[in-house]
């Protein structure tokens, strides 16, 4: 697992462990997270997964609303992290 990032790449992995992914994404997205750790390219790719699942899966509107508000904060996070190593911190 990569070094860096790595509260969203653990925050990831439980988003995708829970929700009723089909086992074979599951088993891919958590094989490159271990393997790699987390990258943009991979949040939205489960991003647009989740957006496709049937609301009554995810336990109707506050269920969806719940979960698309927690991918949208690992998303948020990893640019944040991502943008932050532009900053030179010499003082």
């Amino acid at each position: 697992m990569s070094a860096k990032n790595i509260g969203e790449t653990q925050r990831l992995i439980k988003f995708v462990e829970h929700l009723p992914f089909t086992e074979e994404d599951k088993k891919a997205w958590l094989e490159e997270l271990h393997a790699n750790g987390i990258n943009e390219e991979l949040v939205d790719a489960v991003q647009q997964k989740f957006l496709s699942i049937d609301t009554e899966k995810l336990g109707g509107d506050w269920g969806r609303a719940r979960e698309n508000m927690e991918i949208t904060g690992i998303k948020k996070q990893l640019r944040l992290s991502l943008a932050s190593k532009n900053f030179r911190h010499s003082r």
